[in-house]
């Protein structure tokens, strides 16, 4: 144990730690002229081994073989990072109470983890939180409560540990803060919403989780809908699920495809190298293009190649190319062009879309939200948007809420631990698109830092009186 212990206390680790992560950082970096954002944080950063793609280190013009080299991803660097701060707590910082000042100081400690806790989890807050108010006070309100937090987990500290009280808590703070984007990472979850005026909405769109639904519409009172998760969807993979009549054979799963286009319009020997498709491929062009690389506004549009069997014979009902870019949601409902599939006496709609994930809220009770109106202010003379918002009725049935509020930006919603952002709006200002965002850790940003200032301020002040006594 204290082999173990000297190891994570050592200088030389922690040395390793912090070149190991330059490096990721660099390579990751480098790895956005080819990939998009969010692939190059799944791959480099949130995993516990990143394979790096050689390629990524040298001129594109190179012809450099598609190597991986498996090299410690953002999670085990994080990891063994909290680990050697523990250490460095466990060795350096003693409990210097005993008797009654220990427990008094357990019990304040237990106060601030339970005052803590109340915080994350918004006790004392309203269940809807309207926008109406000041976002100056907002911010204020949440640094008050993490600093009520704080100086209640800094006296603890005084008990405990006497004089290094603020240098634990410093310790501390960044250990939350380290731990918090841990969880962060794991957890949160980013979508979107896209209303029409007039219209009620009662689900999200995962952002970056896709899926493939087959809606089948024969019941009269309700859909039916098969849906088939993005993993599953890998090159050459055969899908068999009990509720469809076929088996769905993977020929090609596409990170990004071009805008559709006219089939009549391309050269005579593309089109004899595109596959016979049924359905909208049989018209439009939709192949595999680069993936859209770094932080750039234009979006990856990923699409499928997939051919269905006859459960019981074995034919084959046709060969179908399904994107993202026929689900309306993907381009701010300007198209909709659902595929259609006879197989097995049954008409089935067949949508590649975004994750849907129906609203619901912490007691289980569905809701919706309805846009009512929404603006859009212009600078005079520009487009350049100067103001938009979105009047909405928020209705839980279940939990008798039935509420009109506004959106706006810089000014969310936060409901049902989620917060709607006004993120941007539909062609000819006909409905809104909002960003949904549910992170249960939001707070801890604010806790750490309060944290972190109180415990700095704190061994501030000592440090500075005791250079003035010994001074005077």
């Amino acid at each position: 144990m204290k082999k173990v212990l000297d190891f994570f206390l050592s200088l030389k680790l922690t040395v390793v730690l912090l070149a190991l992560s330059m490096v990721l950082v660099f390579v990751g970096t480098l790895a956005q002229v080819d990939k998009g954002i969010w692939t190059v944080m799944d791959q480099y950063f949130r995993c516990f081994v990143a394979m790096i793609d050689l390629p990524v280190l040298f001129p594109r013009a190179w012809d450099i073989p598609g190597i991986r080299i498996p090299f410690p991803g953002g999670f085990l660097i994080g990891t063994l990072l909290v680990a050697n701060l523990i250490a460095v707590h466990w060795a350096s910082f003693k409990v210097n109470a005993s008797g009654g000042r220990l427990l008094a100081g357990l019990a304040l400690l237990g106060l601030g983890v339970l005052v803590v806790a109340g915080v994350m989890l918004g006790w004392g807050t309203a269940q809807v939180a309207a926008t109406e108010d000041d976002a100056f006070w907002r911010v204020f309100f949440r640094l008050g409560r993490g600093t009520l937090a704080a100086v209640v987990l800094y006296a603890a500290c005084v008990l405990l540990y006497r004089k290094r009280a603020g240098l634990v808590l410093l310790h501390g703070g960044i250990l939350f803060l380290l731990v918090g984007e841990f969880l962060t990472a794991l957890f949160a979850v980013e979508a979107t919403m896209t209303i029409k005026e007039g219209e009620t909405v009662n689900y999200v769109d995962r952002s970056q989780q896709l899926e493939l639904a087959f809606i089948d519409a024969s019941d009269p009172n309700r859909d039916v809908v098969t849906v088939i998760p993005q993993h599953k969807l890998e090159d050459d993979a055969t899908i068999d699920v009990e509720t469809l009549p076929f088996t769905i054979k993977v020929h090609r799963y596409m990170v990004n495809s071009n805008s559709p286009r006219p089939l009549d319009g391309l050269p005579e020997a593309l089109r004899k190298a595109y596959p016979a498709y049924e359905g909208y491929g049989s018209r439009l062009y939709v192949a595999e293009q680069r993936e859209v690389s770094g932080t750039t506004s234009a979006r990856n549009a990923p699409s499928v190649d997939v051919e269905l069997f006859d459960r019981s014979s074995g034919q084959s009902h046709g060969r179908y190319i399904l994107s993202l870019w026929f689900y309306p949601n993907f381009v701010n409902q300007q198209w909709d062009m659902p595929t259609r599939i006879m197989a097995g006496g049954k008409e089935l709609t067949a949508y590649f879309r975004y994750r849907r994930e129906y609203l619901r809220s912490p007691g289980g009770s569905p809701f919706s939200i309805k846009l009512l109106d929404f603006v859009h202010e212009k600078y005079e003379g520009t487009q350049v948007p100067k103001d938009f918002s979105s009047r909405i009725l928020l209705v839980n049935e279940g939990e008798g809420i039935e509420r009109e509020l506004r959106i706006w930006m810089n000014n969310p919603l936060r409901y049902a631990r989620r917060t709607f952002y006004q993120s941007g709006y539909m062609p000819d200002d006909s409905g809104t698109i909002l960003q949904v965002v549910r992170n249960d850790t939001w707070m801890i940003p604010y806790l750490s830092c309060m944290i972190v200032f109180v415990g700095m301020a704190a061994q501030f002040v000592q440090s500075f009186n005791r250079y003035r006594r010994r001074d005077a």
